[in-house]
């Protein structure tokens, strides 16, 4: 399960992911995270309540990080916890995204 809280600070916002970003939850958390980023200037990632990411998970993040690139925003992660930031290590993510 994984629910996700929105925090809006005009054109910058915080997107909190709580739970599991895994294969079931994967989809819908995908199409969250575009919108968020097509809306906002600059998305700040609060992961300190995602408990586990899969590789649906990553495809997800990767797309929500292409779609802000591409707009010219910014998109941050913080609060990693120790089990997903060894999973972004692993994979090459940690290189990937900005960690504030």
């Amino acid at each position: 399960m994984l629910s996700m809280k929105l925090i809006n600070r005009d054109t910058e916002c915080e997107l909190k992911l709580i739970g599991r970003l895994d294969t079931t939850t994967a989809a819908d958390a995908e199409a969250n995270m575009v919108e968020v980023v097509n809306r906002f200037d600059s998305v700040i990632l609060n992961l300190e309540e995602l408990t586990y990411v899969s590789s649906a998970g990553l495809r997800a993040l990767k797309r929500a990080h292409i779609t802000m690139r591409r707009k010219g925003g910014t998109l941050s992660v913080k609060g990693v916890t120790k089990p997903v930031m060894e999973v972004f290590e692993i994979t090459g993510f940690a290189g990937m995204l900005k960690f504030i």
